[in-house]
């Protein structure tokens, strides 16, 4: 062990080392890639055991030390430049890891500081507390930048605060990755910001990020107009889907469990009834063609109806070849296991789509896999292209629901969360005539998008546009369509409609000649 305070820690962190509680000691939650241990009788400090997180890391240690060698240099680095940070009273290594020893720091993560004080709604006085915080945090990763040190991992909890009277105080853990630069690049910044901004509209809104933005640049004011600009709509660009792959996350831990049998393996939504039915080790392929009605096929996919507990589901068989199948599992491309996390996803987003209920695969000899799609049967419901033919005034139907506005509200938000439908046909669009509601099936192409308007974005306004044209609904409902569509993106309506034109006239073309329109 090396440090001034070695000697004082030694006999307690060789039984840390060892799995063992020393006496006044207790375990903390941590990563699965360190163990931690907080000290709470006399003097309080933390043992911070680091774990081999990869083949890699002795290779590290011989390049640029060990995780605590590193710990202990960017503290040091953190503490000249007048910013807080735990101190290391020690540190040491044993034959499987390595380990500090650190001050204590008594406050929480700022982010749960967040969660824990001001959920709304708030008085007037929890606003100005609130304020006060964003505004001292802004300008402490601010001041931070300007020193030219950027964090390892700037996750708001690495971030500790506790109010100190009217004020708070901080301090910055888990810095072993830090990185001291001459120049910081403008990358690095807004991985930090990025960072540091992930949470949900309700805990951290837009206007709070712009607060701790403006405090950010009262510490660090080395931006242009233009690269302020930039750098925002970066980080709102790249907040977004951290925030969604985090809620996804948690959505999934809370709902779904994974099911593997001799027969098969997959997921399942927790307490329905298609768990029940799947826990009893089936056969999927004889519960498939038992009792079913099929409604739709072609040479690899059937969906049939299945009756389940005095209900209807929806199964969708897909048949691969189990080449092709390993394949595509490997580059995470396999159509039901995607289906299902974007069906979630989806669900999370609260875009209106069947409930998801349970996904499975089974091998079936030595060249074939049978996957399951199990989904919620929306009874009461018809295609929105069947709708336009059997009801007598659909165009004062559409107005009186507000199907167009509703409907590119929707599109809107898939698009704005970087995703794509794939097939925004009216045979996928179900809706129920007398309430209005609807709902998107068919998600078998449903992917995440590349750029914020790329071509599969165009072709999913394309596609419902075409029905719309087909289907002689006057030029207004088009009209109002883009309209709200490019409200709710933030984008210009003329230059959308110049880019879509050429999308519609060739799906227009290819249905002329394939159904002699």
């Amino acid at each position: 062990m090396y440090g001034e305070y070695a000697n004082n820690y030694r006999d307690q962190a060789m039984m840390l080392v060892n799995g063992k509680l020393p006496s006044g000691w207790q375990w903390v939650s941590s990563s699965q890639n360190s163990t931690v241990a907080a000290k709470t009788e006399d003097v309080k400090v933390y043992y911070k055991e680091f774990l081999p997180r990869n083949i890699f890391e002795k290779i590290k240690a011989v390049l640029y030390g060990s995780r605590s060698r590193r710990a202990c240099r960017q503290a040091d680095i953190l503490l000249s430049a007048g910013l807080p940070t735990p101190g290391i009273l020690c540190w040491g290594n044993s034959n499987k890891s390595v380990f500090i020893i650190s001050e204590a720091f008594d406050g929480i993560g700022f982010f749960d500081y967040l969660l824990n004080n001001f959920l709304s709604p708030l008085t007037w006085q929890k606003m100005k507390e609130k304020r006060l915080l964003l505004k001292s945090a802004g300008s402490l990763v601010g001041k931070l930048h300007h020193n030219g040190i950027v964090h390892g991992d700037l996750r708001q909890n690495n971030l500790l605060v506790k109010k100190d009277g009217d004020f708070f105080k901080f301090s910055f853990i888990d810095n072993e990755r830090n990185r001291k630069w001459r120049h910081i690049p403008v990358s690095q910044i807004i991985k930090n910001i990025v960072q540091f901004s992930v949470a949900a509209d309700n805990v951290l809104s837009r206007t709070d990020l712009m607060r701790m933005f403006i405090a950010y640049k009262s510490s660090n004011p080395g931006f242009s107009v233009e690269n302020e600009s930039k750098l925002l709509q970066a980080v709102y660009a790249r907040r977004k889907p951290r925030i969604l792959k985090s809620n996804f996350r948690f959505y999934m831990t809370h709902n779904c469990k994974p099911i593997k049998s001799r027969l098969f393996y997959g997921q399942y939504l927790i307490n329905s009834e298609v768990a029940k039915k799947l826990s009893q080790n089936i056969d999927p392929g004889k519960w498939f063609t038992s009792e079913s009605t099929t409604i739709k096929k072609d040479k690899n996919i059937t969906v049939n109806l299945l009756p389940l507990s005095g209900e209807m589901i929806i199964a969708k068989r897909f048949v691969s070849n189990i080449l092709l199948f390993r394949i595509k599992t490997l580059l995470k491309k396999e159509r039901t296991q995607r289906l299902w996390d974007i069906t979630h996803c989806f669900k999370v987003l609260d875009i209106p789509v069947a409930l998801p209920l349970a996904y499975i695969i089974e091998s079936k000899g030595l060249w074939q896999i049978n996957s399951y799609f199990y989904s919620q049967y929306l009874s009461d419901t018809i295609s929105l292209i069947d709708l336009s033919k059997n009801i007598n005034d659909f165009s004062g139907w559409l107005e009186n629901k507000k199907i167009i506005p509703r409907f590119a509200k929707i599109l809107s938000k898939i698009h704005n969360n970087g995703f794509c439908h794939g097939d925004t046909k009216w045979v996928n669009i179900l809706v129920n005539e007398n309430s209005g509601d609807f709902w998107l099936i068919d998600l078998d192409g449903a992917h995440r998008s590349k750029s914020k308007s790329g071509a599969c974005m165009l072709k999913d306004l394309a596609r419902f546009i075409v029905d719309m044209i087909e289907t002689g609904l006057a030029e207004k409902f088009i009209k109002d369509f883009l309209v709200v569509y490019c409200n709710a993106r933030g984008l210009n309506k003329e230059l959308v409609q110049k880019e879509l034109n050429p999308h519609i006239t060739k799906i227009l073309e290819r249905h002329r000649k394939k159904y002699n329109i």
